[in-house]
């Protein structure tokens, strides 16, 4: 992939209609537009000339032949010749079949995104910091509450000092006793949520240091933030779900947790399988009693 490709996927969404229907075409029929013109782009783009030369300038070449060569090095119509942006993931009209292929070109695609784009020096100083704190914080709310509480889950499990909570109120009073010697970590895909915006002010304010994972895009929260872990621009603010932008963030979390176990592997796999013992037994523990009846009333009648 070159990075042509990437910028016309994560500006997609804040094109206009016209700049959309270029890029469909581009990104469809890549091998088409390499010989052609600006007046045959602009025909099978339905769109001007001069729109298509206003098009490549906003991604930065000077003109259309520049343009062409980076699409050419982008090797586009090899990976890309079914891919398709659509405003919406679903229609009325759509088989089982067209959600299933919908959904995993979108994850395909924002997954192959992901880690060309990955700033792996950013993710390698957060992993360093982690591993260092005395106290790691994660924040999350909404669709950002998953990855969350799977980074807060793991680490717990492997015996990190990690919190997690989604009560906010609850979150900053403990954020009262932060000091330089713990990290956060915060989710938000917009980078705008306020409460995760004040959390991670109140967090600054005390030394602390703050690592953001977040859409590539500027924000309250990538200004804020120590350390920036970019996921890819794909998903518009207003959505009818978080598809790729919970895949990649989830991914994010789970870099983070396999970097920060990475030196003690030996040590981490005895005490997970002692969790995992404890939590079979449980299991067999419930096995053995009586099934529990949610619906069934407590007899509260004496005994004779």
């Amino acid at each position: 992939m070159n990075d042509v490709i990437l910028k016309i996927r994560e500006r997609y969404e804040d094109m206009s209609r016209g700049e959309k229907k270029i890029s469909d075409f581009i990104l469809s029929r890549g091998t088409e537009c390499l010989g052609m013109s600006a007046m045959d782009l602009a025909r099978e783009s339905e769109v001007s000339s001069a729109s298509i030369i206003r098009y490549v300038q906003k991604l930065g070449f000077e003109g259309l032949e520049g343009f062409k060569l980076a699409l050419a090095s982008a090797g586009a119509q090899d990976r890309d010749s079914d891919w398709k942006v659509m405003d919406l993931i679903i229609s009325p009209e759509d088989t089982i079949d067209d959600l299933c292929q919908k959904l995993g070109q979108m994850v395909s695609t924002a997954m192959e995104d992901f880690f060309y784009q990955l700033d792996r020096d950013a993710l390698s100083r957060a992993i360093g910091v982690l591993k260092k704190s005395r106290r790691i914080y994660t924040l999350g709310i909404g669709a950002s509450m998953l990855p969350a509480y799977d980074l807060f889950h793991k680490l717990k499990r492997a015996d990190f000092n990690a919190f997690y909570s989604q009560d906010t109120n609850m979150v900053m009073e403990f954020f009262n006793y932060l000091d330089e010697r713990d990290v956060v970590v915060a989710f938000s895909y917009s980078g705008q949520s306020k409460e995760i915006i004040y959390a991670c002010e109140a967090a600054r304010e005390r030394g602390v240091v703050v690592i953001a994972v977040t859409r590539k895009s500027s924000s309250p929260l990538s200004g804020l933030a120590d350390i920036c872990l970019f996921v890819p621009n794909q998903e518009r603010a207003m959505r009818i779900g978080a598809f790729t932008s919970k895949h990649t963030s989830m991914t994010m979390a789970d870099l983070l947790y396999l970097g920060v176990i990475q030196d003690d592997l030996e040590t981490m796999e005895v005490e997970l399988m002692k969790t995992r013992k404890l939590v079979e037994r449980l299991k067999l523990k419930e096995q053995e009693g009586e099934p529990h009846d949610k619906n069934r009333r407590p007899d509260n009648r004496k005994r004779e």
